[in-house]
């Protein structure tokens, strides 16, 4: 067995991940019209990404063998691909959907900087406690709510930042303290995994070798529980940091191309003011 044939024969074509991400994308089509704007491409790049993450080896690897497949999982369900389904909503569309009192009654809350926070930082902590992460792995129902809270858990905590209504965003500074913070939070859970000793997660110890894969990880690929969940803590650790340090640039860049008002510019008098100085000039 070589690497690209273990990345091409263990697709799961679950039809419910099908039917909901078909779904997704045929309600905004219909939402916005069927207008293919660079919002709707980034929405239908994001729900693509959702596809992949859910079927694609990396959803049977992370599951039965490898700690890592599942923490490369995790920051796809938390960071990324929240990101894209977020910022693909149109500025048009979010006010339409906030207009409405149930919806915008239910996000009040949640849509708040320290409330996001704890949301999208607190679903990474929480869901990657030995008890939990393992309860999990053995019940599948509570497996697919991991999943969905990790998708909307990301969607709340990204809300601050690149919310499409503009007047939901934290300004540049303090977005940039809230990127950092994250960043803090993932980096210490991701050195605690890294340097904790074998064993926290026992499923991947021994795993069940439904697929006959396992000799091949460990003894061609030589990933053995240690290093897999070295390299799982490790994704924790970098490419989270990396993922809000780039978050961080674009609210920084987006900044700079802010237009300054200056503040010292008198409005012009208005035009009824100039018509009456001339009307009087004329009677002189």
């Amino acid at each position: 067995m070589t690497i690209w044939q273990l990345l091409t024969s263990n697709w799961d074509w679950n039809p419910s991940v099908i039917g909901l991400c078909a779904a997704l994308i045929i309600s905004y089509i219909i939402v916005t019209r069927f207008r293919l704007t660079f919002n709707g491409a980034l929405f239908i790049t994001g729900v693509l990404l959702l596809l992949i993450t859910l079927v694609s080896p990396i959803g049977i690897l992370g599951h039965n063998y490898l700690f890592s497949a599942h923490m490369l999982q995790h920051i796809l369900l938390l960071l990324i691909v929240p990101l894209f389904l977020l910022i693909g909503i149109p500025p048009s569309l979010a006010k339409k959907i906030m207009s409405w009192s149930p919806i915008a009654n239910v996000i009040l809350v949640p849509r708040q900087p320290l409330a996001a926070w704890l949301f999208g930082v607190g679903a990474m902590w929480i869901w990657h406690i030995p008890v939990i992460y393992n309860t999990s792995l053995q019940n599948e129902g509570l497996h697919m709510l991991q999943q969905m809270s990790l998708l909307v858990m990301g969607m709340i905590f990204w809300l601050p930042v690149f919310s499409p209504l503009e007047e939901w965003r934290l300004t540049p500074p303090f977005a940039t303290l809230y990127l950092f913070s994250a960043c803090i939070g993932c980096t210490i859970l991701g050195i605690i995994i890294t340097f904790s000793a074998v064993g926290h997660y026992p499923a991947y110890l021994n795993p069940v070798d439904s697929l006959g894969i396992l000799p091949f990880i460990r003894n061609e690929l030589y990933l053995t529980p240690e290093l897999d969940q070295q390299i799982g803590g490790l994704i924790m650790w970098v490419p989270c940091c990396l993922i809000y340090l780039l978050a961080s640039m674009v609210t920084i860049a987006r900044w700079y191309k802010t237009p300054e008002v200056d503040v010292n510019v008198k409005p012009s008098e208005p035009l009824s003011s100039v018509n009456s100085i001339k009307a009087s000039t004329t009677m002189e």
